[in-house]
This record gives structure tokens, sequence and C-alpha cells, in this order.
């Protein structure tokens, strides 16, 4: 320090050496070696689950890994199991209610949406594939929560799937669905899927069309009695619970209200229900495995494969993640560049899918646009 009064002839900025470096982390580290993690880390209880704390995103990320790398299995569990048992062995599919900070999935309007996740979601990243949905379309959304069960279990749902069985996955979807294109204030039902979603997607149009035959060999506009016993008995000799009492009679106005997309679209047999209802669309990555397993399969004729409606392909794309490998090109594509490029892109038309120049029905509710009001 210069004692004469003067201010001192500092540098701008101090460059030390290596040595001066070295000595200073030599220093730092003079107490406890086994104290160093916890002097960056923090004690244990500062890592709890906090909003906006670092840590927020550890514990997503291990919930995460132990909800699909645990297997557990698909109901819900019995009353005497304690609850960290049931929580971690336990997984029920069902209709998910919004948590803190989530968009909101109150029905608005002439519409409902909903969305089936796939293979390997948990509650939060179907909780994320959600919001992504509500950024795009600018419309509440339905979760029907497709609960994981680890990878070998998940994969043998879906090969029982695949194979035209049904299961609890596909009870939680079906009765919310139907009755929401039963409801006579509504104009248009929304139904995105994606991976194992489709594969549930395609069993619950299967028996709507079976609701809808009952409705309309019989007094149309109404099911009997017997119609919904014999609707019961068919879904449970497949394996599947119809609640009788919540069955609602489906015509050609219903299923005209009724819009399906689908994302990386496995299934091996997806079908209209009558005269190109309802309205279907698939989307696939070219190189995306599990949209090869159905849409994009190297020989459907081959194999039985036949999916209904438009297919559209990402020519050259990778990847099965929704919002990484599907949504965000989207985004890209029709949100964010001014004009977009063409109508469909990023996606091109399969040929023999659909008339030449049909593009994405979805893509043209992006930003909200094409929203129906409410009934006056």
């Amino acid at each position: 320090m210069d004692t004469s009064g003067q201010p001192e002839d500092r540098p701008l900025r101090h460059e030390p050496s290596v040595c001066d470096l070295l000595e200073s982390v030599i220093d730092a580290l003079r107490f406890c070696p086994l104290e160093w993690p916890r002097s960056v880390l923090g004690k244990l209880r500062s890592m709890k689950p906090a909003p906006f704390s670092e840590y927020e995103l550890f514990w997503r990320l291990a919930l995460y890994l132990v909800d699909v790398l645990v297997p557990s299995l698909p109901t819900e569990a019995p009353s005497w199991v304690p609850r960290p048992f049931s929580w971690l062995f336990f997984h029920s599919a069902g209709e998910l209610k919004p948590g803190e900070g989530d968009p909101p999935t109150t029905d608005v309007g002439g519409e409902r949406w909903f969305f089936i996740n796939g293979i390997l979601t948990n509650e939060d990243v179907a909780r994320m594939n959600a919001a992504y949905l509500v950024e795009l379309f600018h419309r509440p959304i339905s979760i029907l929560y497709n609960a994981t069960d680890g990878p070998v279990i998940d994969l043998l749902k879906c090969a029982s799937e695949k194979l035209g069985a049904r299961d609890a996955d596909v009870d939680m979807a079906f009765h919310p669905l139907l009755e929401a294109i039963a409801d006579p204030r509504k104009k248009r039902v929304v139904l995105i899927a994606h991976s194992q979603g489709t594969l549930i997607t395609a069993v619950v149009l299967r028996l709507i069309k079976e609701v809808y035959s009952h409705t309309v060999s019989g007094q149309r506009g109404v099911l009997s009695d017997d119609d919904r016993d014999a609707i019961r008995r068919k879904a449970k000799a497949a394996g599947l619970t119809v609640h009788t009492d919540r069955l609602e009679p489906v015509d050609e106005d219903n299923l005209a209200m009724l819009e399906v997309y689908c994302f990386a679209n496995c299934a091996t047999d997806m079908r209209y229900i009558h005269d190109g209802l309802p309205r279907i669309e698939s989307f696939g990555n070219e190189h995306d495995l599990v949209a090869r397993l159905g849409m994009l399969a190297p020989d459907a004729r081959r194999e039985n494969i036949h999916i209904a409606g438009p297919c559209f392909k990402h020519e050259g794309a990778w990847g099965h993640l929704l919002n990484a490998h599907y949504l965000i090109d989207i985004d890209r594509e029709q949100r964010q560049r001014k004009p977009p490029p063409d109508a469909s892109a990023p996606y091109v038309l399969i040929e023999g899918t659909a008339p030449p120049g049909t593009v994405p029905l979805l893509f043209s509710y992006l930003n909200g646009a094409g929203a129906i009001p409410d009934a006056p």
C-alpha cells in the first residue's frame, strides 16, 4: 500500500502466475477433504425439493429414472400397501390432474383436446409434452396418462396392443373420449397420441366402432340396455372393462367431430370407423425405429399393417422423443419461419396415403387458429 496519500498506480488487470493459482487452490483446500463435497453441494437438507432450487432438476431426473427402471404393476395398489411402496411398485393409468404451474386442462369453447403419451413416460415428462402442445396450439390439453411400468412391462404391453389385446391403458382413455364426442356442446374433439399412445388409440377406435355399430343398427341415437350389455360382454372377452352407465350413443355426426393425430404411429391396424371418419393423420420421422414398426414399415403389406388417413414423413429425420424430435421441428418450420416454407413442412405426404396436395389439418390449429367458440 502506498502510504503517501497518493493513489496507487495499479494495472487494470491482475494476471497471477500459475504458481500463484496453484497456491491459492491449495490454500482453499486446507480443511478436511471429507468436507470438500459439502462445501460445494451444501448440507443434505438443502437438497430437498424446493421451488427454484437447482436440485429440482436432479430430483426430476432421479424420479424419472426410478419410474422407468423399477418394474411396477399397471394397477392401483391395494389399500394395505404402505404409500412409499405403492408409489414405487404400482403405476395406474388415468387422466392427470394439472399440477402446480401446469397449463390449464379445462376445455373451452366448442372444443376438447386430449393427449395420450408414449412408452417410458412418467408424469413429469407427460406434463412436459402437454405443456408444449398447449404452447403450440393455444388450447387446454387433458392428459390421458399411460403410466410407465418399466421397460420390460411397457414393451410387453406394446406387444399385446400390437396384437389387438386390451388393458388398463385403454380403459382410462375410452370413456373420456366417448363422453367428449357425445357432448352436444362440443363441435370438435382432438386426440393427439405419441408412440405407445397410438397403439392405445387404435384399440379405442375399434371400441368406439362397436358403440357406433350398436347405435346405428338399433333405434338411432339410443343405446338400449341389451346394446350396452352386448358391448360390455364383447369388451370383457377382449380384456377391457367397460362401464355400461358411461356408454353414450355415437352416430356419424359424433364421428365427424373426432380428429386423431398420431406421432410415431406404430399401430398395426388403425382404420376409419365409417366413411372416412374420424379424421386421422400420422407423422413419422424417417429414421424413427418406432415409426418403422407401423406407419413407416418397410413392407407394410407383408406385415399386414393398415393405417388409415394421410401419413406424413420427415425425410432424413432421426429420433423418437415427442418434444425434442417432433414438436420442436413443427415449431421451427411452422411458427418461427415467417411465412412458413409450405403448409406441410417439415413433412411430406407419403404417396398413396391421401390425394396429392393433401396438407396436415393439424397445422391449421397452430397459435389458436381455427378455434370453435361456445355454441350460442
